[in-house]
């Protein structure tokens, strides 16, 4: 096996975080699990939960819920009006609340929670 190309290995099935991996550190060639490399991507590389809702004609207020939403969330925010953003955000377990100004027209809202 150590004759062989990487390139000519057979593929991968999914991984589930407890493979080895080899790496080189500090000069030396040691091993780690695929799980730890992910790790040091912030939680697992585009690890993260879309939570929509829409913001009717004429309210200023919006709350959206998921488990995944807590006081230590990163959170991006996304409407379907370009230029439409929150004026204010409370955050609490569970939930966040987002402040627009009025609305003529309903907007779609995406918060991405990392």
């Amino acid at each position: 096996m150590a004759d062989v190309k990487i390139s000519d290995l057979t593929s991968a099935a999914a991984l589930d975080g407890t493979e080895l991996v080899p790496v080189v550190q500090n000069g030396s060639t040691v091993q780690t699990t695929a799980q730890d490399i992910a790790d040091l991507g912030g939680g697992g590389g585009a690890s993260y939960t879309d939570v929509t809702g829409t913001l009717t004609a004429g309210s200023t207020s919006l709350t959206l819920s998921d488990a995944s939403i807590t006081s230590s969330s990163t959170l991006d925010f996304y409407t379907s009006v370009y230029g439409v953003n929150p004026t204010a955000v409370s955050i609490s377990t569970g939930s966040v609340t987002l402040t627009f100004e009025a609305q003529l027209t309903n907007i779609n809202v995406k918060v991405r929670v990392w």
